[in-house]
């Protein structure tokens, strides 16, 4: 008897186990296809950051920092791989120094100091390695447009020169390469900027705004 009721018992547990099988794989199923959709809208959509940094120019100005913000789209193709977006970034790199020889002020010589201000604009298309888990390398390329203005105050013999400030449009080129590392809700990034465009300004000579950014901030996909 106690070796039928052992059986039976088998039985009842084997049928259980068997019964409750595709409940557990439909259950995995769901999971696995829940987990697929998160990664998609992970992987693709509106692109917002803001980045902050500083400057090494090429030019003769001097080392400063810039802060900046971008939107853009990252598409759905290859996992994300492909994202367009639009920078906009502020610097105000400074130079100073004494002109020697100029006869038209006291002792032929003045003391003159030189803000560079830097609005730039920079529509980016980039190319993200989205195949390393939470660690995302990039790196794109696209035009600068530089909206400039230059002031320059000097003094000589103690008297004050009268500020002139000169304006003007550049385009130039920016090539970023940088890193997302998924931390939150978003990633945060860091990003080397390889800049250049002409600067032809009366108080800059024939200088240009080159120069290489490091960037640290923050990005979103949505």
């Amino acid at each position: 008897m106690n070796t039928v009721v052992m059986w039976l018992c088998s039985v009842a547990a084997a049928a259980s186990l068997l019964a409750s099988a595709p409940a557990r794989a439909q259950d995995a199923g769901a999971s696995s296809a829940d987990a697929s959709k998160g990664a998609n809208r992970a992987s693709s959509g509106v692109l917002l950051g803001a980045k902050v940094g500083g400057v090494l120019p090429f030019g003769g100005l001097s080392p400063n920092a810039r802060a900046g913000v971008e939107a853009g789209y990252v598409f759905p193709w290859l996992n994300g791989s492909f994202a367009a977006a639009l920078d906009a970034d502020f610097s105000a790199p400074k130079s100073s120094g004494t002109k020697s020889g100029d006869p038209r002020v006291p002792n032929a010589s003045y003391d003159w100091h030189l803000t560079e201000q830097e609005l730039a604009f920079m529509p980016v298309v980039m190319y993200r390695v989205t195949s390393l888990g939470a660690f995302t390398p990039y790196f794109g390329i696209g035009p600068r447009i530089y909206l400039l203005r230059s002031t320059v105050k000097g003094a000589s013999g103690g008297m004050t020169i009268a500020e002139t400030t000169e304006q003007s449009t550049k385009v130039g080129l920016g090539i970023p390469a940088g890193a997302e590392l998924r931390l939150g809700p978003g990633s945060a990034i860091a990003e080397l900027l390889f800049e250049y465009a002409s600067l032809d300004h009366t108080a800059t000579g024939a200088s240009n705004t080159g120069g290489l950014n490091l960037m640290l901030g923050y990005r979103f996909v949505l």
